[in-house]
């Protein structure tokens, strides 16, 4: 290879290099940020909440995401939810018990509510993936000198 086309390939890898620590970054500190969320959840007062939706689950086919409503109440006020778990989307976590779901609500603010709490596989995943852009950017960095 001629030491033009050479370099050429030097400033690709190199952006490539910058693009896989991006995605390493941000897989890191959104994976992060739902790891600590969902543990300290774990903490919050659990109440009863009810399913609203006519079944016990709505999908949608639109990137394979479940839809999941709920009700619960404090101190004779309605609340309602939609979220599973922070980084936590999977349906099959969710205990029911003849449409009844355990909330764990969030006691500085009544609106945020989850129902599964934990370190879950998908947190692993997403630290996994982080760690995988790292070595593939090194990778790359590694080759461009």
């Amino acid at each position: 290879m001629t030491p033009e086309i050479e370099k050429k390939y030097q400033r690709l890898r190199s952006f490539f290099f910058g693009l896989c620590i991006l995605a390493a970054g941000l897989f890191f500190l959104i994976t992060s940020k739902n790891i600590v969320k969902t543990l300290s959840a774990e903490n919050w007062r659990v109440y009863s909440g009810v399913l609203e939706s006519g079944d016990k689950i709505r999908s949608t086919a639109l990137f394979r995401t479940t839809w999941l409503k709920y009700s619960y109440e404090i101190d004779g006020k309605k609340y309602n939810g939609t979220r599973i778990g922070y980084g936590i989307s999977r349906i099959d976590e969710v205990q029911v018990t003849d449409r009844t779901v355990r909330v764990y609500v969030n006691p500085e603010d009544y609106s945020d509510s989850v129902l599964v709490t934990g370190f879950k596989n998908t947190h692993f995943i997403g630290l996994l993936l982080s760690g995988g852009f790292m070595w593939l950017g090194f990778y790359l960095w590694k080759r461009t000198k």
